[in-house]
């Protein structure tokens, strides 16, 4: 009796171990796949993350989100990833993005749906989305630009101001942070190019030109438009003016 106890006890000290072991070579081995989705969904959404979580995301990272979902058809990181294409906007899946957002409705994945819908040309849903990700995630000067550059597409030029003027407040204080990359500070140039365009066309030509300045300081005049790329500015740099 007391070795059938022993043995109980080993072998519930040793099965989370054995469980552990399996998952790894289950998640790193493809050919261990159709045995894994003949087990419990418990053991299978198990497998999906740990796959994700091993994943290493290039070339080939779409592989790892389609085992995740074959495993777990309702992982909800593995339909994000998938909506936001796997890190590529290039392969944003407006389809992936509903369904993540049925699992988990974040600002990321309102915002990965209103990229898809901006890259369709679906201006007015796409304002509508990115609306609804700054609901879901407040102060995010990202979420707010995209929302204001999708509202002046769609014609809401009052919505473009208001979300343009917080993204620059919201990227001027951080471009203000010394540690702060490059990359905030060139968020900032384009609030604030956008900013000339949405003004101009509120016929606020003071605060348009005083944008324009603050995008480009070292420029003497500065102007900038709307095309089909995104804004275009052009001007005189001052230096070339002093040289005359």
């Amino acid at each position: 009796m007391r070795s059938v106890l022993w043995g109980l006890l080993i072998f519930v000290v040793c099965l989370p171990l054995a469980f552990v072991l399996f998952l790894i070579p289950a998640a790193k081995f493809p050919a261990m796949d159709a045995f894994t989705m003949k087990l419990p969904m418990g053991i299978r959404s198990a497998v999906a993350e740990m796959t994700l979580n091993n994943a290493d995301y290039g070339k080939d990272s779409s592989k790892a989100t389609d085992r995740a979902i074959q495993f777990d058809p309702d992982n909800a990181e593995a339909w994000a990833q998938r909506c936001h294409g796997e890190y590529d906007e290039t392969r944003i899946s407006l389809a992936a993005c509903r369904k993540a957002i049925a699992l988990n409705p974040s600002g990321s994945n309102f915002n990965g749906q209103g990229t898809a819908q901006e890259r369709a040309k679906d201006y007015c849903a796409a304002e509508d989305s990115y609306t609804r990700a700054i609901q879901a995630s407040s102060n995010n000067a990202t979420y707010l630009r995209n929302m204001a550059r999708a509202a002046l597409r769609c014609g809401h030029v009052g919505a473009s101001v208001a979300g343009f003027e917080v993204a620059e407040g919201l990227d001027a204080k951080a471009a203000a942070d010394s540690d702060e990359e490059d990359d905030v500070k060139t968020d900032l140039v384009t609030d604030r190019e956008y900013l000339t365009v949405v003004y101009g066309k509120t016929n606020e030509q003071a605060k348009a030109g005083a944008a324009c300045a603050k995008a480009h300081a070292d420029w003497k005049s500065c102007q900038c438009e709307l095309n089909d790329a995104g804004v275009k500015c052009s001007g005189v740099p001052a230096d070339s003016v002093s040289k005359k």
